[in-house]
């Protein structure tokens, strides 16, 4: 039998973080073990050393697996994953750790589902159905379906766009003449997939060319789901309407005929996936917007019973003081709306913060800028910004310094190098906890669906039986 209301929801939810854990810890699984057992076989003791010590190749997998998986692109060694420069295999299976974990998981996830699906007994399909239909509202990894093409499209133009730029740039140049054609591609491939969120480095960015890190940055500051940023499948838009239509239909009918049609009020009662009413006077600021919503209508009207009850008589072309004053205050009214609105939106956009923390960092460290310190440059500061908004990790160094360029900086800058991560870490994060606020697709239309497809397709199956019994017994009537 079919599940309960309650019951569809609450497996939605728990088979939703199953699966997003499954997931999660068969990448892990796979990268540890192909990670692991390449460098047990193939490099020795004095190949891992770290100082004086070597590295056990297990533990190296696992701090490879799991930080190219969550974006953070640490690594036991002090020179990166520079060792493993030549090493085809390392890369490869280090890039597709990296990209399961940040780019293509919605996409898999999203698969795993439909697999799910597809396996899955009748009565189970019904909970994946759901997933898939409130997708995001369940989840911030899980996309609708025409938003994971975008965003699968958009991630792969990107990879294409810095692996390009670099190809052209930096094929020939004689930083990477040491190494072969085909490592220098793989370098090319590997630093474009790392840029986008991990970090791993396996040479020192600065041998690229200007125009390559510019395009490295726009890497690291451009995530694919602000690009796709579609509110609404198709599907869901042509909902919106017929409810939008089911609530104009309700204002203009009489109560008696709403309570007539139930399928109206069902379609009346549903929530959009737009902010909720009950969220939206928390902020005082909305309380602002309605107050001066408020006096705008209240001066319309006033001007409006102005123009309808008075007969200007003056023909002099000028305007009465009445008709000045409300013509002033309505475009004042305006004008401290329209202020608010940009002000809050422009506070509230973190790549203005990023300016702001940029100017931060160059006020503070004026003493050590360039002419003083030919090292430490403007550019530096903007690149090692945005690689923490994008919470990439890459840095252009110092020379004689083993860690990034934040080393030489001053505490103060390390803070706001530490905000700008976790700024990055989190943006997008309020307006996908929005799609949340509301469950677009019911779970009792979604069970009457399904009952409906199980009524149909038995008594589809009892009419083909007895036609079939109908013809044997037919045959059989014909040969007596």
């Amino acid at each position: 039998t079919l599940p309960t209301t309650a019951k569809l929801r609450y497996r939605a939810y728990i088979t939703c973080i199953v699966l997003i854990l499954s997931t999660c810890f068969t990448i892990y699984t796979i990268g540890f073990l192909a990670i692991g057992s390449w460098l047990s076989v193939y490099y020795t003791s004095e190949q891992l050393l770290q100082g004086n010590s070597s590295v056990n190749p297990w533990y190296i997998s696992f701090i490879v697996t799991v930080t190219g998986f969550n974006q953070n692109g640490l690594s036991p060694f002090s020179d990166g994953l520079a060792r493993f420069v030549h090493d085809v295999y390392i890369n490869v299976f280090v890039m597709m750790v990296v990209m399961s974990g940040t780019s293509f998981f919605p996409v898999i996830l999203r698969n795993v589902v439909i697999l799910a699906r597809c396996l899955s007994p009748w009565r189970h399909k019904v909970i994946f159905d759901y997933i898939l239909l409130n997708n995001h509202c369940l989840s911030t990894l899980l996309f609708p379906s025409l938003q994971t093409r975008i965003y699968l499209f958009v991630t792969i133009l990107l990879y294409i766009l810095g692996v390009s730029i670099s190809l052209i740039l930096d094929l020939h140049s004689v930083h990477f003449a040491v190494y072969p054609s085909g490592i220098r591609v793989l370098i090319f491939i590997f630093h474009t997939v790392n840029t986008r969120f991990s970090g791993f480095q396996t040479v020192d960015i600065n041998l690229f060319a200007s125009a390559t890190l510019l395009v490295y940055l726009l890497l690291m500051a451009t995530k694919p789901q602000m690009l796709c940023a579609l509110d609404e499948t198709p599907l869901e838009l042509s909902w919106l309407a017929l409810q939008a239509q089911g609530k104009v239909k309700a204002e203009t009918k009489p109560m008696v005929n709403i309570n007539d049609s139930p399928g109206l009020a069902a379609s009346s009662d549903r929530k959009g996936s737009t902010v909720s009413v009950s969220t939206a006077g928390v902020l005082p600021i909305r309380y602002v917007q309605r107050f001066l919503r408020r006096q705008s209508l209240a001066t319309k009207n006033l001007a409006r019973q102005h123009f309808t009850n008075t007969q200007l008589i003056d023909t002099t072309n000028r305007r009465p003081q009445r008709l000045k004053y409300l013509r002033s205050r309505l475009f004042l009214i305006y004008f401290i709306r329209a202020l608010i609105k940009h002000t809050v939106s422009f506070i509230i956009l973190t790549r203005t913060w990023l300016f702001f923390f940029i100017f931060l960092i160059c006020a503070i460290e004026y003493r050590k800028l360039a002419p003083v310190d030919p090292h430490i440059t403007i550019f530096k500061i903007v690149f090692e910004i945005i690689s923490a908004f994008g919470t990439v990790g890459l840095t252009l160094g110092y020379p004689d310094v083993s860690s990034s360029f934040a080393t030489v900086l001053s505490p103060a800058s390390k803070t706001i190098i530490a905000t700008t991560m976790l700024m990055g870490r989190h943006r997008g994060l309020l307006a996908s906890m929005k799609d949340q606020e509301a469950i677009e697709h019911s779970a009792i239309d979604l069970l009457n669906r399904r009952r409906e497809e199980i009524i149909l397709k038995y008594q589809q199956t009892t009419l083909d039986t007895n036609t079939t019994d109908q013809k044997i017994s037919d045959e059989l009537i014909t040969q007596f």
